[in-house]
């Protein structure tokens, strides 16, 4: 996409800036990832790392909130996080029954992704922020990304 950026940061550490379009998102999403070292990681590996977690960040939201049944993500989760993802829909689930406001604001309307931070804190691992809002409540996703063989793959997914 056009206005993909690469530059280095105050510290002299080496980042790729951008935005991705998401169906659910007015505006084009803004992106910036950060490397800890010099590798071969290019801009486009970071692109295409930014727009699969933020559309993963709000598929993991939707689990959580019991909109999207966990299975749907067992390609791009590892089985502990998806498994740790389960427990906090069932917890919510059972939160929810007693507070049917919650319900109403946090399960009905859709995702909306904001904005991704990442860092490549090495060559195999990239920790990733999402700012999501659902209707008027803001809320961060934190994943992290580890290479498998040639795949990357979700091993934490924690939103709140």
């Amino acid at each position: 996409m056009q206005g993909d950026v690469q530059r280095r940061t105050a510290q002299g550490l080496p980042s790729d800036d951008g935005f991705i379009q998401i169906e659910l998102s007015k505006q084009p999403v803004p992106y910036h990832i950060v490397r800890c070292f010099e590798d071969h990681i290019t801009p486009e590996d970071s692109r295409s790392l930014a727009l699969s977690s933020c559309w993963l960040a709000c598929r993991c939201t939707d689990v959580m909130r019991g909109r999207l049944a966990p299975s749907m993500l067992q390609r791009n989760l590892t089985a502990n996080c998806l498994t740790k993802l389960e427990t906090m829909s069932h917890l919510l689930e059972n939160h929810m029954q007693n507070h049917r406001e919650l319900r109403e604001q946090f399960c009905f309307l859709p995702v909306v992704p904001h904005q991704i931070l990442g860092m490549f804190v090495s060559p195999g691992t990239l920790e990733l922020t999402a700012h999501l809002t659902i209707g008027r409540t803001h809320y961060w996703a934190n994943l992290v990304f580890k290479r498998v063989g040639s795949r990357w793959m979700c091993t934490l997914a924690d939103v709140g």
